[in-house]
């Protein structure tokens, strides 16, 4: 490969290697520039969309067949963030907070906390009309 030696990378201002529109000197570099110039907020989407894959993973091994009921204490002790979640689904008395395909709903039994998990149906995949 031929050195363009005028060109420098825009991460590390090493001299570039290869092919003449090239403008980093490796992958690396590349990445390194691209995640420093982020703005904040995309920084910001980037921590809810992890903590939103968390949670559905968290929620989808606690209830692999669908539905369970299990202790507070477990999600948050497998690291759950309750703050993040992906929509909600209401149903005549209980309101889900769903985590992509997977939701909870708080329940009280005899004085603990516990949440019962479920995972989406085909009957609960209405279109939603925030106006009805």
């Amino acid at each position: 490969m031929e050195n363009y030696s005028n060109k420098l990378c825009l991460q590390c201002q090493r001299p570039i290697v290869g092919r003449m529109d090239k403008v980093f000197c490796d992958p690396q570099c590349r990445n390194t520039y691209h995640n420093r110039i982020k703005h904040s907020h995309e920084q910001y989407i980037k921590k809810v969309n992890s903590c939103l894959r968390k949670n559905r993973r968290i929620l989808k091994t606690l209830a692999p067949i669908g539905k369970v009921i299990v202790r507070r204490e477990i999600l948050e002790s497998m690291g759950y963030t309750f703050d993040f979640f992906s929509s909600t689904f209401h149903t005549s008395n209980s309101l889900y907070y769903m985590c992509y395909d997977y939701g909870f709903r708080a329940l009280m039994d005899n004085g603990k906390q516990k949440v019962q998990i479920i995972q989406l149906q085909e009957y609960m995949s209405k279109p939603f009309d925030p106006w009805v």
